[in-house]
């Protein structure tokens, strides 16, 4: 097909040989050049998926990290503030102190997500996943945080500690009104 097309006019121009040449011949570059550009395209296609699907599990983390920063200063500022708490268990085990085991753990990961906007005891917050990993267990939480002033209003959290057993606690948050 690349010599029909070649001596059909199509393509790069065929180059002759030089008169004082012994073997006279004629080179079609299309047929030489179709085949790089075709493979030239064809790696760079690849490198471009195989980068998309590295930068969408970086973005992926990188969401998951940015998520979690919320999070992790409405735990801070609510640390620091003064309230009260009134928290519900249920289950096998101690949650809180699986759940301090697990997200102390060296080499535990922890992930977020903002999930949806949700009213707790009247006040706006935003509602995120917050999930933790280890070799000893889960923690997998839900975490209202006041759109308000960023305290944590409420936090549900489900730990399932490896040969050991399951619980559940729900927590509470109580500010002074000012």
């Amino acid at each position: 097909m690349m010599e029909l097309w070649c001596e059909l006019g199509g393509g790069a121009d065929v180059v002759k040989a030089a008169p004082g040449r012994r073997t006279p011949y004629r080179l079609c570059l299309a047929k030489y050049l179709a085949p790089g550009v075709l493979g030239f395209v064809t790696v760079v296609g690849c490198v471009a998926v195989a980068s998309a699907g590295t930068q969408a599990g970086a973005a992926a983390a990188q969401d998951s990290k940015d998520a979690c920063a919320p999070v992790q200063a409405a735990y801070l500022k609510t640390t620091s503030a003064s309230n009260s708490s009134k928290a519900t268990n249920t289950g096998g085990l101690n949650v809180a102190e699986a759940y301090d085991k697990i997200t102390s753990e060296a080499g535990h990961k922890e992930t977020c997500k903002y999930l949806r906007d949700e009213a707790v005891t009247g006040e706006d917050a935003n509602v995120y996943s917050d999930v933790f990993a280890s070799k000893l267990g889960t923690a997998n939480g839900t975490v209202w945080v006041s759109k308000k002033n960023g305290w944590v209003l409420k936090r549900e959290v489900d730990v399932d500690v490896v040969s050991v057993g399951k619980g559940h606690q729900s927590i509470v948050f109580e500010y002074p009104k000012k």
